[in-house]
Formats: structure tokens, sequence, C-alpha cells
């Protein structure tokens, strides 16, 4: 199964936004955002919710 770190990268990548802005959405540190990406960290149940609300997803 494809980590979420990676689902979340491609998606990113492909509507052209950077860790930076992401990180801000989820109150999170850049350099912690990229382990999530990784896949060296998890993101919470929240930051996932604030994530797909923000790509319009569920």
């Amino acid at each position: 199964m494809k980590h979420i770190g990676k689902t979340i990268k491609s998606i990113r990548e492909e509507k052209g936004l950077t860790q930076q802005q992401i990180a801000e959405l989820v109150n999170m540190h850049r350099s912690n955002y990229s382990r999530v990406e990784a896949g060296d960290r998890d993101l919470s149940l929240d930051a996932v919710n604030k994530i797909a609300r923000y790509f319009g997803m569920t």
C-alpha cells in the first residue's frame, strides 16, 4: 500500500503547491512535513482532514 505522504506529495505537485504551503495549512514546520512525504513521519487525523478538505477530497 502506498504511504499517504507519497499520495499527498503527488497531489501537491500536480496542483503546483510547495511543501511550505501544505506545512502551514497543518501548522507544521516544513522540515517535519518533508518527513511526512518521505514516509518517515505520520500525520494526525486532523491534519489529514485539513489536507483533504483543502484539496476538495473526502
